[in-house]
């Protein structure tokens, strides 16, 4: 399996919820897990990272890499987001681009600084008039994203599946890969029987 940095997860879910609202053309089916939605990009929890790259600028990024040297400090954020506790080396492959790449921390505060939730608003309001199958997958024990979130990504699209994992946080991906695949290949396989 491959690995995610953890910051990466949030921005690339987005980014799936964007191609979908200016390309719709290009997606047939869409599996989305715990994200960011509507108003919510970042969620309040997260939102301190937004800020301290607005008035720290890199100085944040380096901060955050500094204090994430410590093995304990990745076990703790990872604990926050996945219930399943990695091995050091998931651990290396998630965090030495942030730790060791001066150019991923450069990226990274343009990203943060950059976060609005007008991109997640204008995404939803094309929600309605994406007709294809869509598969929620959300972990139930997020702290960062509600069922209720998910409930209302349900409920925007015409066709949409919500399954909640009990045992999951944000990362399900993480902490039932075996279920999550197969909730996907069941999701493909209905496309393929259709």
């Amino acid at each position: 399996m491959a690995t995610v940095a953890p910051l990466d997860a949030f921005q690339e879910v987005s980014l799936c919820q964007l191609v979908i609202a200016h390309h719709p053309e290009r997606i047939s089916r869409l599996v989305l897990t715990n994200c960011d939605a509507f108003e919510q990009f970042f969620p309040p929890l997260v939102s301190p990272f937004q800020y301290g790259a607005r008035v720290f600028g890199i100085q944040f990024a380096n901060f955050l890499a500094w204090v994430l040297r410590a093995r304990s400090a990745q076990r703790l954020f990872v604990a926050a987001l996945s219930h399943r506790r990695p091995d050091p080396a998931v651990l290396d492959a998630a965090f030495h681009p942030l730790l060791h790449l001066p150019g991923v921390r450069s990226d990274m505060t343009r990203f943060l600084r950059a976060v609005s939730n007008r991109y997640t608003l204008e995404a939803a309001r094309t929600f309605s008039s994406f007709h294809h199958p869509v598969l929620l997958v959300w972990g139930k024990d997020d702290p960062f994203f509600s069922s209720r979130l998910a409930v209302r990504l349900q409920q925007a699209f015409p066709d949409a599946t919500l399954q909640f994992l009990p045992h999951s946080r944000a990362f399900v991906q993480l902490d039932q890969p075996e279920v999550f695949a197969q909730q996907i290949a069941e999701f493909v396989h209905a496309a393929v029987d259709a």
